[in-house]
């Protein structure tokens, strides 16, 4: 009993003395946190650059502290001002890392390993007076990213998908010495909206331009994405492997792992996917300049030109799209060839035909490879069909005992070798003898006149179009404004026949009923697109059009028509002539003639002359011009 009693009071002098020396702990490590935010304060730590771009701060003048961060999530925050408080936000930050509490691994250590890491450095904090906090779910998360180096991934515009205009950017990880260039071991950082599906295309559009849709990082396997853009998409994707050391990525990583599941809104032409990426390449080099670049708008394209111009890319590697390679083998064999491929992609017993028998050995292999690509790349765009899989597995089997030539995909301009996307010019001209000059301004992004360098052919993507024109007699008018204007021009051959399409909404100027007045108008269009040779492209549209017109008796009357065109692409520039009428039901009609030439004089300059000859009813008249543009 003694014993025991013995026992008891030792363990109770051992309990009180550990709660003792608790207590003394805790007070040490609260003084030394106390000192350490007062260093912290006293060095102004929390108007570092460093830290300011950790917490995605930005200038904003109408926050009473001056600035304001681009994260909108509670949850990235310890301050409940953090979102616009730099200091007080590090000081709850430090309070955070002192926490003794093991907090099931979203202790502030390892949530937010990058602050920890530069705030430690830049006030050299002991670790002996710091809680001990194993962070395993963030050590296993970056065992198994294991990246060595970054690339910035470009996957380019795909026609008829309007969702793919300004194409898109992610970074893709590589671990070190990876076995022939394979990017199997490779991971990919997206930043993308979380849409609704549920939302109809106008919903979509408003939201996308408010920021009504949270954007997020994630990660995931490379071959992932390029299963998504370049098969299933038919995008080619561009690879710039950028010169940042294992230690610069490492850091870049250390904060994608405290921007896991943190929203963000998402604006499609801003605060989009190239402009999170571009934070991220700053943030551990602050020297390089690029978000300042874009305040106004963050088109892909651009910050990949913004990237290159900063001397951040060691190699860029060019990745084909299925499309894309398939039309090179189409366009590498004679017709005949091509004839008899689509005829054994249809019946594999065409193999049996005195026709292949006659061929030698290395036709018939570019008969079944040719049958077996096209099959393929149908099987990508469609659900499962079983007599398809059939055919293309015995087209396999086929191709065991055959050999056929690879093919080879002409690597084309880079993006970034294009012109720029804003365009500015200055026209003069004469319309019915009336003298004038033209001011016009786009705010983005290509037509099928521009610099084809370094973009896709017979793809047309205008936004905000202006021209303001002044005649001598008539003083200043709104010429035109295009909201939107998109035009894709998808060649046909004897595989693939995709429709070519339009659509324009906006206002113009027209002749109706002896008199200009101005319209507003919706017109659309759907038709096919043939190329005649490698530089000449012939299309034809049947259109339809809704014009709200004063002279008119209806609100809105609607119009069918026609328009038919022919594109050639020479060393100086492209040549247009087009030919467009429209017959509304009031029996009004317009006709219309033109031909317009582009003169590349650069990359970013351009002379553009224009001649077009219209009818209306009983007026006809003719418009010429000649004009400068610049783009920028």
């Amino acid at each position: 009993m003694h014993f025991f009693r013995l026992l008891f009071s030792l363990s109770l002098i051992g309990g009180l003395s550990g709660y003792a020396l608790a207590e003394t702990q805790a007070d040490d490590r609260a003084g030394y946190a106390h000192s350490v935010k007062q260093k912290a304060a006293m060095l102004k730590l929390s108007e570092d650059d460093t830290w300011r771009k950790l917490l995605h701060y930005r200038r904003d003048y109408f926050s009473g502290t001056g600035v304001s961060s681009y994260v909108d999530d509670a949850t990235f925050f310890y301050a409940p001002d953090g979102h616009f408080n730099a200091e007080n936000e590090l000081q709850s930050t430090i309070d955070a890392f002192f926490i003794s509490e093991d907090l099931d691994g979203q202790h502030a250590q390892c949530r937010f390993v990058y602050r920890f890491k530069w705030i430690s450095e830049q006030l050299a904090l002991d670790s002996e007076k710091l809680p001990a906090v194993r962070c395993t779910e963030y050590i296993e998360w970056r065992e198994q990213v294991n990246a060595h180096s970054v690339s910035l991934i470009f996957p380019a515009t795909a026609l008829n998908s309007p969702s793919s205009m300004f194409g898109h950017t992610l970074l893709r990880f590589d671990p070190k010495d990876i076995e022939g260039g394979s990017d199997w071991l490779s991971y990919a950082l997206n930043f993308g909206a979380n849409i609704n599906n549920d939302d109809n295309s106008i919903s979509f559009a408003f939201r996308g331009l408010a920021g009504g849709y949270p954007g997020v990082y994630n990660m995931m396997r490379y071959f992932e994405k390029i299963k998504e853009y370049n098969r299933m998409e038919n995008r080619d994707i561009w690879e710039y492997k950028l010169n940042y050391t294992p230690e610069e990525v490492d850091l870049i990583l250390t904060h994608v792992w405290e921007l896991k599941n943190i929203n963000f809104d998402y604006y499609f032409f801003d605060e989009n996917c190239a402009f999170r990426l571009l934070e991220l390449l700053e943030l551990v080099r602050p020297e390089v300049n690029l978000t300042e670049r874009f305040k106004l708008d963050a088109i892909p394209t651009n910050t990949v030109r913004a990237v290159v111009d900063e001397g951040l890319v060691e190699s860029t590697y060019f990745r084909p799209s299925e499309l894309a390679e398939l039309h090179a083998r189409i366009e590498s064999l004679p017709k005949d060839i091509q004839r008899l491929g689509k005829a054994l992609s249809n019946d594999i017993d065409v193999m049996n035909t005195p026709e292949f028998e006659a061929l030698n050995q290395a036709q018939k292999g570019e008969v079944v490879q040719i049958a077996y690509s096209y099959l393929r790349y149908i099987q990508l765009q469609t659900q499962r069909d079983e007599a398809m899989a059939k055919r293309s597995y015995q087209l396999l089997l086929a191709l065991n005992k055959l050999s056929s030539k690879k093919v080879v995909v002409d690597r084309p301009d880079a993006p970034e070798t294009g012109h720029k996307t804003i365009t500015a010019g200055v026209s003069v001209g004469e319309r019915n003898d009336e003298v004038f000059q033209q001011i016009n301004y786009r705010v983005t992004y290509h037509d099928l006149l521009d610099n084809q360098k370094g973009y896709l052919r017979g793809a047309q993507i205008i936004l905000f179009n202006t021209e303001l024109r002044h005649y001598n007699n008539d003083g200043l008018k709104l010429n035109r404004f295009d909201l939107v204007d998109i035009t894709s021009l998808s060649k046909r051959n004897l595989f693939l026949t995709p429709l070519s399409w339009k659509v324009q909404v906006g206002y113009e100027r027209v002749y109706s009923r002896n008199e200009e007045v101005g319209v507003v108008q919706l017109n659309g269009g759907a038709g096919h697109s043939y190329e005649l040779s490698d530089n000449v492209e012939l299309f034809g549209l049947l259109t339809g059009r809704i014009e709200h017109n004063k002279q008119f008796n209806s609100i809105l009357e609607p119009a069918i028509g026609v328009e038919t065109g022919l594109l050639y692409y020479s060393p100086i520039g492209t040549q247009k002539v087009d030919f467009s009428g429209s017959q509304f039901l009031n029996d009004d009609y317009r006709m219309r003639a033109g031909f317009t030439q582009n003169f590349n004089l650069g990359v970013n300059h351009a002379v553009r002359v224009s001649l077009a000859q219209e009818w209306h009813n009983d007026d006809d008249f003719y418009d010429i011009s000649i004009g400068y543009r610049y783009y920028f």
